[in-house]
């Protein structure tokens, strides 16, 4: 009796984000050797801001959340501690990073925001309530 070999998990790449504003760049592209789960990728619904993979005709394959891209708020600690740490708001500038599958169809990557639709441009019959906004697209190196 042979014991069957595991299979190896599906490639997967860790992307790493800059961003100010709504300008992103894309400044690492790394192959990972790890294992994604269905909570990791998939559809995720609601609005917030995703990382798709896509193949050359720029049908999506996959997308991932993209948790803490952003972020347009800071808190800011007191210097006498009885005070109340509180938030303020600041110009979304920093870095985020992904992991994302990797199919070999994957040639290109996009950061995308889903938003909540104007409901009244929405026929009565659609239940769509959020539109998808490219930010940036980029080509993956192989």
């Amino acid at each position: 009796m042979t014991n069957p070999q595991p299979s190896p998990p599906p490639p997967a790449l860790r992307l790493i984000f800059e961003y100010e504003g709504d300008e992103v760049s894309l400044v690492l592209q790394q192959p990972v050797d790890t294992d994604l789960s269905g909570f990791d990728t998939g559809t995720p619904t609601g609005s917030g801001e995703f990382v798709e993979t896509r193949d050359d005709d720029g049908q999506r394959l996959d997308r991932v959340p993209a948790r803490g891209a952003f972020l347009e708020s800071a808190e800011v600690f007191p210097e006498d501690h009885a005070e109340p740490i509180t938030r303020v708001d600041v110009e979304a500038r920093g870095a985020f990073t992904v992991i994302v599958p990797a199919p070999a169809e994957a040639t290109q990557v996009a950061v995308v925001r889903v938003v909540p639709s104007e409901r009244e441009a929405l026929p009565p019959e659609r239940e769509v309530l959020t539109e998808d906004v490219d930010l940036a697209t980029f080509r993956l190196e192989r």
